[in-house]
């Protein structure tokens, strides 16, 4: 019975992990039944290859669980399953991009914030996070979000020219017979990426400041490699040796036994040395 009990709790996920998968799976079930949802009521054209795409988004946490195992964390895949959720299915899918003016931004906001969280990522693995200076933690971070962020903006409009999407804004007519893009998307969606990052430099900052985890020591150890040493923030502190071990109260009370207590060896050996002086 105990064997069952074990096995059972071994098999146990972690709670973080069965939310990715759980939400995963549920959402790549949903985009299968959009698909043929919207087949059988004939919308279907012109969407196929971005629904087909939202759907495989959904099996990027077990692909990449099974490859790269404990590599990732649990929180990354957590991460990446939230702004998912958010930025594809409900903004790409459910069509929030167009029907709300500001999700748009929101999403290069939270883009920008989420994205320290990979360069965290980066740091913890490639160092241990607990011996660098904070600053230099938020300046990587910072740079890391600012990246991705200036990578996002040069797929948008890579594919704006090559396939002629309008992720970046209408194509404006130039009269001459071509078209070009206002960079006022762009810029607004740079401004958001940086915001968002700023305020994860606040929240770090006010981390490392006040000596408090604000969720931070969580994930930074859930970022850090097998093995590793949690955050010296993280650690318990060490308590004084105010009591010895009871070997070492015995070996320091050896001395003074050693000269309270005379062999006897020693004592006929010092009543000899007196008899001879009496008899000199």
């Amino acid at each position: 019975m105990s064997t069952i009990r074990s096995a059972r709790t071994r098999r146990k996920l972690p709670p973080l992990r069965l939310f990715v998968f759980a939400a995963s799976a549920v959402l790549f079930l949903s985009m299968i039944a959009i698909i043929f949802r919207r087949h059988a009521a004939g919308t279907l054209e012109g969407r196929f290859v971005v629904l087909a795409g939202n759907a495989l988004l959904w099996l990027v946490p077990f692909a990449g669980r099974a490859i790269f195992r404990d590599k990732i964390g649990d929180a990354m895949w957590a991460i990446f399953v939230i702004f998912a959720f958010l930025a594809s299915f409900l903004g790409s899918v459910e069509g929030l991009y167009g029907s709300v003016w500001w999700w748009d931004l929101a999403m290069h906001t939270a883009f920008g914030y989420l994205g320290c969280f990979v360069g965290l990522f980066f740091a913890c693995k490639l160092a241990d996070v607990a011996k660098l200076r904070p600053l230099f933690v938020i300046l990587f971070c910072f740079a890391v979000s600012l990246m991705f962020g200036a990578l996002w903006e040069i797929f948008e409009f890579s594919g704006d020219q090559l396939l002629g999407n309008t992720a970046q804004g209408p194509h404006i007519p130039d009269g001459e017979g071509g078209w070009f893009i206002d960079v006022r998307d762009t810029m607004e969606d740079i401004l958001c990426n940086t915001a968002g990052a700023l305020v994860f430099v606040l929240h770090y900052a006010a981390h490392a400041l006040s000596g408090r985890s604000l969720l931070l020591d969580g994930i930074k150890r859930d970022f850090a490699p097998a093995g590793k040493a949690a955050p010296a923030a993280d650690l318990p502190p060490q308590k004084a040796d105010a009591a010895e071990l009871p070997q070492d109260a015995d070996a320091a009370e050896l001395p003074q036994d050693a000269d309270a207590r005379e062999l006897p060896q020693d004592a006929d050996a010092r009543a000899g040395g007196e008899r001879e002086k009496k008899e000199a």
